[in-house]
């Protein structure tokens, strides 16, 4: 597979670029990519940037929708209880954190959405670390296994999603490092 994001985000994926990060377009299945944007969590100010940035709240990691306002359609963009190496391999989280999250929506118009994700894990040379089955499945923190493949595709680095505004200029309003 040439284009790399994440298997959480099969069927939602417009366009695929490989620019200094791989880079992703956001859709429904119906193709249709102005979409909204829903989160749990908490919208904090950094750097005096006019924009708010979705970050966990102190109770329980963020979480990011994007739903289609003319289908109706949801679909998960980011969780940062699951999502990403650490969630994959370093950090637990109690079921009940994750189970009660009620998602609300971003204050911006249906917009086209762009996310960059990080790939920089080197797992084909790290691979005896995981410890691999004879299946090719590889143990996560939770308890479940992933095929290898998965594992490639979904242990991302970092992520950042951003809305294309009414002037055509992307705005950044998620920046999670994950490993």
């Amino acid at each position: 597979m040439s284009e790399k994001y994440p298997t959480w985000l099969t069927g939602h994926v417009k366009e695929w670029a490989q620019k200094h990060l791989s880079t992703v377009t956001l859709c429904s299945t119906t193709g249709n990519e102005l979409l909204e944007v829903w989160y749990y969590g908490d919208l904090l100010t950094l750097n005096a940037e006019p924009q708010l940035y979705i970050v966990p709240s102190y109770f329980a990691p963020e979480l990011v929708t994007a739903r289609d306002p003319e289908s109706v359609e949801e679909f998960v963009i980011f969780d940062g209880g699951r999502h990403g190496y650490d969630n994959m391999f370093c950090e637990e989280h109690e079921p009940a954190e994750l189970k009660n999250r009620p998602i609300k929506r971003y204050e911006i118009p249906a917009s086209k959405l762009v996310l960059e994700l990080g790939y920089s894990v080197d797992y084909e040379n790290e691979k005896e670390d995981f410890e691999p089955d004879e299946a090719d499945t590889v143990e996560l923190i939770s308890g479940e296994r992933m095929p290898w493949e998965q594992v490639k595709r979904d242990g991302i680095d970092y992520i950042a999603l951003y809305y294309v505004n009414e002037e055509g200029n992307p705005v950044q309003i998620l920046d999670a490092e994950l490993a």
